[in-house]
C-alpha cells in the first residue's frame, strides 16, 4: 500500500486539477466517461462523495451510515469552484485528525479502516479528474504511474472479495503487474499500461484500445457493472 504522505498528495494534487475544469463555459458538457452527467453534475458528485467519507472517517466506528446525500452543489461556476475545494478540505481535514488504522464503515469487506478510504479516494479523485477533463476541452492526462499502478490493485483486491473467480488474467506492462482472477488456467489475457487499465476497469476505456487474447466474452461479462 502507498504510503500516508503519497496518498495525501494525490488525493490533494488530483482534487486540484479536477476542481481546476470548473469553468461556466463547460458546466453543461456531456462526461463521455458518465454520459448520463454533465461536468456540473460530475463536480456535485464528487464533492458529495468527499463530504460522505470524511463525515465516515470522523464517526470512528465501522457503523453503516445514513446516506442523506442531496445529489447537488452551487449551479454558478465560482460558487461551485468554492465548494467543490471546501469539499476536499474537509476530507483531507479528517484524514489528517483520525488514525489512518480507526475503524470505519467501508461498502467492501476488508479492510475497513481509515487508511482504506485515502487509498480509495485518490483512486475516486484521479478517474474523475480524467473525467472533468475529458468533458471540459481539456487534455485528459494519464493518471500519474504510481497511482494507477496501486489503482490497478486496489481494484483486484476488492474485486476478489465480491466477485466469482473469473478466469482472466490482466497484465499491467508498464510495471510487469500480473493479475490471475482465479487459481486454475487463464480463458483470457487483458494487457495494458496500468492507467488504461484503470480506465478500462473503471469503464472509461473499451476492449478494442487494449489488447485482449482469448475469450473476449470472458472478459466483457467481468467488466459488467456488479448489480
Amino acid at each position: 500500500m502507498p504510503s500516508r504522505d503519497e496518498l495525501i498528495n494525490w488525493i490533494e494534487t488530483e482534487s486540484d486539477a479536477f476542481a481546476a475544469t470548473i469553468r461556466a463555459d463547460v458546466l453543461d458538457h456531456r462526461v463521455p466517461g458518465c454520459p448520463e452527467w454533465t461536468l456540473r453534475e460530475l463536480v456535485w458528485h464528487l464533492g458529495a462523495v468527499q463530504r460522505f467519507w470524511a463525515r465516515d472517517v470522523r464517526r470512528g466506528a465501522d457503523v453503516e451510515p445514513d446516506f442523506d446525500d442531496t445529489g447537488s452543489g452551487p449551479r454558478e461556476a465560482a460558487d461551485l469552484d468554492a465548494w467543490m475545494r471546501a469539499s476536499t478540505r474537509e476530507l483531507m481535514q479528517a484524514l489528517h485528525d483520525i488514525s489512518w488504522e480507526a475503524p470505519a464503515w467501508t461498502w467492501w469487506k476488508a479492510p475497513r479502516n481509515v487508511g482504506a478510504i485515502a487509498r480509495h479516494q485518490a483512486q475516486e479523485a484521479a478517474v474523475h479528474r480524467w473525467d472533468a477533463q475529458s468533458a471540459s476541452n481539456s487534455v485528459a492526462a494519464a493518471l500519474p504511474d504510481a497511482l494507477a499502478a496501486d489503482g490497478v490493485e486496489e481494484f483486484f483486491e476488492i474485486a476478489r472479495q465480491l466477485r466469482d473467480p473469473t478466469p482472466i488474467t490482466f497484465v499491467a506492462t508498464d510495471t510487469g503487474g500480473s493479475f490471475p482472477l482465479s487459481a486454475g488456467p487463464s480463458r483470457a489475457t487483458v494487457s495494458a499500461t496500468a492507467a488504461d487499465l484503470v480506465l478500462l476497469l473503471y469503464g472509461r476505456r473499451s476492449l478494442d484500445e487494449v489488447a485482449v487474447e482469448g475469450d473476449r466474452s470472458v472478459v466483457e461479462a467481468f467488466l459488467l457493472p456488479i448489480e
